[in-house]
Order: structure tokens, then sequence, then C-alpha cells
């Protein structure tokens, strides 16, 4: 996407504006970038399943919590790239 915006910029301009220029003009006005991710839907079974796992657990002490295992699902690669897509989006 910046690569195109610097190539757009440079058609015709005197200036030349390189990938790097746009990148930080981009996060100056407020974007920042983040890899996409497909969540998917939920479904009537799914929000059901939630509800009832929400209603057994609705008493549970911080105690209780701390027996919890968690994680942040977080993704790793070690020898190849995933080829996921960056997409821009603003700052809220």
């Amino acid at each position: 996407m910046l690569t195109q915006i610097a190539a757009d910029l440079n058609a015709g301009a005197s200036t030349i504006v390189s990938v790097r220029t746009v990148q930080r003009t981009v996060i100056n006005m407020g974007s920042h970038s983040r890899r996409s991710t497909r969540v998917p839907l939920l479904t009537a079974l799914h929000k059901a399943l939630l509800l009832s796992w929400t209603r057994q657990h609705y008493h549970w002490t911080v105690d209780d919590w701390k027996h919890v295992t968690w994680s942040n699902e977080s993704r790793f690669q070690l020898y190849r790239t995933d080829a996921r897509v960056r997409v821009w989006r603003q700052h809220y």
C-alpha cells in the first residue's frame, strides 16, 4: 500500500518521495500498522455455549481464577513468513 502511494506521488512529480517518507507521514497523521486477522463469526450455538459457560463461572472468586492458565495466543514462525497482510488503522 505505501509503495503504491509513493509511486502515485512520484508519477509526473518534480520531487521524488520515498516509501519511508510516506510511512513516516502516515504514522504522524495518527495511523498504525497491524497484521490483519481473520475472526470467525459466532453462530447461535457458540453464543449459547458462551452464555452457559458464563453462567457456570459467574460466582467464581479471585482465588478460583488464580488456578486458570491464560494464553495470549501469540503466533511464532521461526523459518518462514506466514504471508499475512499488514493493514493501517487510525488510533482511537
